[in-house]
């Protein structure tokens, strides 16, 4: 077992459609947790002041993006997402994409890079319909 206390093991998805509502929730739940989720719909709405309101209060933050995109687009898009001094980031596990976002992180300790190999909404069906032939199993130990 590591030394990361408690506050620091459990993510809290800020999965709410504004700031405020955000805000509530970490005002309510501070003393139980310190590492909060931003994803889609708060980052449109000011997530990423968000972001660096936590992160200057010493909290960490998981940006829960799933970029996908030509390499050099997430390239530039991990950079600037890099300025918010978040601790995780998610990037679909095409390899063009995840060669972008090591370039984006560039030397920055802090940001670690999650890659997506199979969204969890996704089945057999799902991946028939994408035109992709192997089980949802495989496909993840290849994009892995």
């Amino acid at each position: 077992m590591t030394d990361i206390s408690l506050r620091d093991r459990l993510i809290l998805p800020l999965d709410v459609p504004s700031v405020a509502d955000a805000q509530s929730i970490i005002s309510t739940l501070s003393e139980a947790v310190n590492f909060y989720k931003i994803g889609h719909q708060l980052m449109s709405v000011g997530g990423f002041e968000l972001a660096q309101t936590l992160s200057r209060e010493g909290r960490k933050v998981f940006l829960d993006l799933k970029l996908l995109d030509i390499g050099a687009t997430v390239e530039k898009g991990v950079r600037s997402a890099a300025t918010l001094n978040a601790d995780f980031i998610t990037i679909h596990a095409d390899p063009d994409a995840l060669k972008g976002a090591v370039a984006g992180r560039g030397d920055d300790p802090r940001l670690k890079i999650l890659a997506v190999t199979v969204l969890t909404s996704w089945d057999q069906a799902t991946l028939e319909e994408s035109g992709i032939s192997m089980s949802v199993e495989d496909l993840v130990l290849h994009r892995a």
